[in-house]
């Protein structure tokens, strides 16, 4: 346990908490001088923003450029304000990371699994770190998660265990003797998690929204026993059905988390369970449309733009991420200040491209495959994309599924859609199929690397 981290990061949290019921006006204020005092550094210290905002230095946040991922990583070096800092050297030192040990004893590293493409590296001088672990340890807090020495905890965590995964970096530095945590790998094979979350009866679940429900479906089905006093979301869309799954299974409402390996946390649900707040304190976050024009309350976004205040080492100033979400109209009764997301609906790069009946083409969101698959009585379900294909996969061991009769459903569910139906194959599977990273993708265009 690195004690002087765990100070930082209690004291932050104490601040944290302190801003949750600030004014509409004093949170704005908080956020402008954190966006100077970000700029500021960035245009002192990296290269590649005093030539990205050449001439911009003045303007507001809605006229600078996005930074996209592949600009991110193509440009780690100019953009890093560590002079010698560079990716090569960084991933090297990935490759050997067992531990909580930090690259040339100062930079915490995670990155992503690279899943949806290139992966991203992120490292964190002390400072960052310490705040990122703030973050989750606020979503925690809001779930009713505490431990100490005269309420110690047991916690499971159902994710990646790969050295340089964010939650596996946390899971490392935070090290407690009141939480006995056991890391579970979402990969392995299935009877093997749920025999170990038996032997460990954990307090507290903590898992990919995927593997939530075929945990679910492995507690209603009398395999799995266990008792978990909070259950947390992570990673992916938590969908309607999934969550009243694990409130049947468990009897207790779980709270979703928004985090990225970039930010840390975004945004996360507080016991009122009418979206997840912003955590806007911490981050600047904008919905926008495929033009990047800014998109209403209440209407779906193609992108989200995430400006991280507290960014130094890499300046992070309206990056790109590619989930659908959805801002609240209304504010949340719990009296916090932080605005609402209302829904996450998936990344754009979710969206399945067919040929339209009109002509051309049509995008369609996981949505359209939702109103069918999720009456099933199944413990989970993928499209797979193939050529002129698609496969229906859908997780119901000894299930009696009647194929044809999903297969046009979704025929239908297609045709309504406005897309002209490929051939459609049910197939009906023991487990989804697990991604390098332990996720279970609701849809995947082969070649794509889930």
């Amino acid at each position: 346990m690195d004690v002087r981290m765990i100070s930082q990061v209690l004291w932050l949290r104490r601040v944290l908490r302190g801003r949750e019921r600030w004014s509409a006006a004093r949170l704005a204020q908080h956020q402008q001088h954190q966006l100077a005092l970000l700029r500021r550094h960035a245009y002192a210290r990296s290269p590649f923003y005093h030539h990205f905002h050449q001439r911009l230095g003045e303007a507001p946040l809605a006229e600078l450029p996005v930074l996209t991922k592949a600009a991110l990583m193509d440009c780690f070096d100019d953009i890093s304000t560590v002079r010698g800092l560079r990716l090569s050297g960084v991933q090297e030192y990935l490759e050997k990371l067992h531990g909580d040990e930090r690259y040339r004893g100062r930079y915490w590293v995670a990155a992503t699994s690279g899943s949806s493409g290139r992966r991203s590296v992120i490292p964190s001088d002390a400072r960052e770190w310490a705040t990122v672990i703030a973050s989750y340890a606020r979503a925690n807090e809001w779930a009713g998660i505490s431990a100490g020495p005269l309420h110690p905890a047991s916690m499971a965590v159902v994710s990646s265990t790969t050295a340089w995964h964010q939650s596996a970096r946390v899971a490392a530095t935070v090290r407690s003797p009141f939480i006995k945590s056991t890391r579970l790998d979402a990969a392995s094979p299935l009877p093997g998690i749920v025999a170990r979350l038996n032997e460990t009866r954990p307090d507290v679940l903590v898992a990919y929204a995927s593997m939530i429900r075929v945990l679910a479906d492995e507690q209603l089905a009398g395999r799995l026993h266990i008792t978990p006093r909070a259950v947390n979301s992570s990673s992916e869309v938590l969908t309607e059905e999934s969550r009243t799954m694990a409130a049947r299974a468990w009897g207790v409402p779980p709270f979703n988390v928004y985090a990225a390996t970039e930010t840390g946390g975004i945004a996360a649900e507080c016991d009122r369970h009418q979206g997840m707040h912003l955590f806007e304190d911490l981050v600047i976050p904008e919905v926008v449309d495929d033009a990047y024009r800014p998109v209403p309350p209440g209407v779906a976004g193609d992108r989200l733009l995430v400006t991280v205040l507290f960014s130094r080492t890499l300046p992070l100033i309206r990056y790109e991420m590619t989930d659908r979400v959805r801002l609240a109209a209304e504010a949340c009764p719990c009296g916090r200040t932080f605005r609402l997301l209302e829904s996450i609906e998936g990344r754009t790069d979710d969206l399945l491209t067919l040929p339209a009946k009109a002509g051309g083409a049509v995008r369609l969101h996981p949505v359209v495959f939702h109103q069918v698959l999720d009456l099933l009585d199944a413990a989970g379900w993928q499209v797979r994309h193939e050529d002129r294909r698609l496969e229906i996969l859908v997780a119901a061991p000894g299930g009696d599924i009647d194929r044809a009769g999903v297969g046009s459903a979704v025929h239908d569910a297609l045709t309504a859609a406005g897309a002209l139906p490929p051939e459609i194959q049910v197939r009906v599977v023991d487990a989804i199929p697990v991604g390098v990273s332990g996720k279970r993708p609701l849809i995947v265009s082969v070649p794509d690397q889930v």
